[in-house]
């Protein structure tokens, strides 16, 4: 015997306070404005941020080398080595911060949110 498939249930939706209700759908169409206005721009944001981050790995990448080459002289000069260190400390510091899809997630949690508020209270419109 094959079994029908089922569709989930729609969820119970509860009352809410009218003025609430009533502001929702504004709410909602506001947020959803907002962000086709500021998603094109977030995705040129990132673009910028990730070539940011491939200049930034090259200065780590070649402040390195040369703090690796000057160990291997002769004579070393201490104070540019240990400002040399220092400088590729700051660097490398930045970079751990530098988190590109942290920097360009509000969309994405935005999106994330209009998508729960509308399960939880419904697919909302402006009558």
């Amino acid at each position: 015997m094959k079994e029908a498939l089922l569709e989930p249930p729609d969820p119970v939706r509860r009352e809410i306070n009218p003025q609430f209700k009533s502001r929702l759908p504004a709410i909602l169409e506001q947020v959803c404005t907002c962000l086709l206005s500021i998603e094109p721009e977030m995705r040129q944001l990132g673009i910028q941020l990730k070539e940011f981050a491939e200049y930034l790995d090259f200065e780590i990448e070649k402040v390195r080398l040369e703090i690796e080459k000057s160990e291997w002289k002769d004579r070393v000069d201490r104070a540019k080595l240990d400002d040399d260190r220092e400088w590729l400390a700051k660097l490398r510091a930045l970079r751990a911060e530098f988190d590109i899809d942290l920097m360009t997630s509000p969309v994405t949690l935005i999106r994330s949110m209009v998508e729960r508020v509308q399960d939880l209270f419904g697919k909302v419109s402006q009558e």
